[in-house]
């Protein structure tokens, strides 16, 4: 049976519907794009569907990042000798012992990212790995949920760690610059942890 006028060459249906796929994509990248320089009416008048999906498809990140989130904060609120306390706004955790005050946790949700702005721990209580404890808590349970964890932290005065001896901590738990975290570190989901992590489990 010979090939009627519409019939395709074999092979080539099937290279113009991956390409048909590909157009697609970069269409609704392009209107990702314009919806977040303020481009809405032009989107919505052109391409009302891709907007709506777009629109779902962020509504259900938000609310799977928020879950992911609030695992977390419930599970660095169950560190072994201390007993955690949520602050009033909902982004710091306090620590306390049998005795005192020992540390806090800096922690909010922003952009759809966990960020982490800090651990301090009262200087007669340093030395004594509770900050090590307190982080590896954290990274264990933002890894349990598969979330990544932003760091933008900088020294507490002249009382705690340089700049340097910072990043070199938390270097060691498996925080490193990358490009999607301008002026912090990032942590990625899994990471492997350093040495005295690894040992102190």
């Amino acid at each position: 049976m010979s090939p009627g006028p519409h019939d395709l060459p074999p092979g080539l249906e099937s290279a113009l519907r991956s390409e048909i796929d590909t157009l697609k994509g970069e269409l609704r990248a392009f209107v990702a794009v314009a919806l977040q320089h303020g481009l809405r009416d032009y989107c919505e008048d052109r391409h009302p569907q891709i907007v709506r999906d777009l629109e779902a498809s962020t509504l259900q990140s938000e609310k799977s990042v928020e879950a992911k989130y609030e695992k977390i904060v419930a599970a660095i609120g169950k560190v072994p000798g201390l007993r955690a306390t949520l602050g009033e706004s909902g982004e710091r955790t306090y620590y306390r012992n049998a005795v005192d005050d020992v540390a806090y946790l800096e922690h909010a949700l922003k952009d759809r990212r966990f960020v982490l702005s800090g651990i301090w721990v009262v200087p007669s209580y340093r030395g004594k790995g509770i900050a090590h404890r307190l982080l590896r808590r954290l990274v264990d349970a933002a890894d349990a949920v598969d979330c990544g964890i932003a760091l933008y932290h900088d020294p507490f005065g002249d009382e705690g760690l340089s700049k340097a001896e910072l990043e070199a901590f938390y270097n060691r738990h498996g925080f490193q610059q990358h490009e999607t975290t301008a002026g912090g570190l990032y942590r990625f989901p899994g990471t492997p942890l350093d040495l005295y992590a690894r040992h102190a489990g």
